[in-house]
């Protein structure tokens, strides 16, 4: 059950998942089952001892995440069922999307500290234009995806893709963390290069996706 004294919002917390789902995997997964709810903004989840077996969803929009929490709630995921309830703390998407996102900081005991309030403001997450200054020249329906983690494999980069009209196929590059994804025409692939540029396959390979270079 949700713990209703938490007032609904975009960002749904996720326990009792499969502690031994590769994160790259896990991810991929709740993206291709919580996307058809609604718009998703960011998925969360750690390797470490702590944050094993959990994960924070975050939607565009509080209707969505509370339509899914809904869905979803005690779903069988790997063999567990899901325990979903809304977050109690803003997502740092969320913040960083409405521009009140502080930078956290390590205090000596190593616990995080939300940054002063006289500190900068941290500027807004990166566009599609400029994430990893990607090259969107000669937009084209082939799109090449970079900084793929190392286990990252071709059904994972299959349920990612495949949510946006007009999906081929992927062709993953061994050893290179690199893939070529193709969709039917150029509209569709940039809509794709919008949506998941950037978006995190593990918290340290947010993706870089540009447009293939045409043959000569």
């Amino acid at each position: 059950m949700a713990n209703m004294g938490i007032p609904p919002n975009q960002t749904l917390y996720i326990n009792n998942l499969n502690e031994k789902v590769k994160i790259p995997e896990l991810k991929s997964s709740l993206f291709e089952l919580c996307s058809s709810y609604g718009e998703m903004m960011d998925i969360v989840a750690g390797s470490s001892m702590k944050k094993r077996g959990q994960a924070f969803v975050v939607f565009r929009d509080i209707a969505a995440a509370t339509q899914a929490l809904r869905a979803l709630n005690d779903f069988k995921f790997y063999d567990r069922p899901m325990r979903i309830e809304y977050a109690k703390d803003k997502s740092d998407a969320v913040a960083k999307e409405e521009g009140s996102f502080k930078p956290r900081l390590r205090s000596k005991k190593g616990e995080e500290e939300t940054a002063k309030e006289d500190k900068p403001k941290e500027k807004k997450g990166p566009s599609f234009k400029d994430v990893g200054k990607v090259n969107l020249d000669n937009p084209n329906q082939t799109l090449f995806v970079e900084n793929l983690p190392g286990d990252m494999n071709e059904m994972m980069m299959t349920m990612l893709f495949r949510q946006y009209a007009g999906f081929q196929e992927v062709r993953l590059i061994s050893g290179r963390n690199v893939a070529f994804v193709e969709y039917g025409e150029e509209p569709q692939a940039t809509i794709a290069l919008q949506g998941l540029q950037g978006f995190l396959a593990t918290p340290e390979n947010p993706l870089r996706i540009s447009y293939a270079k045409p043959q000569k």
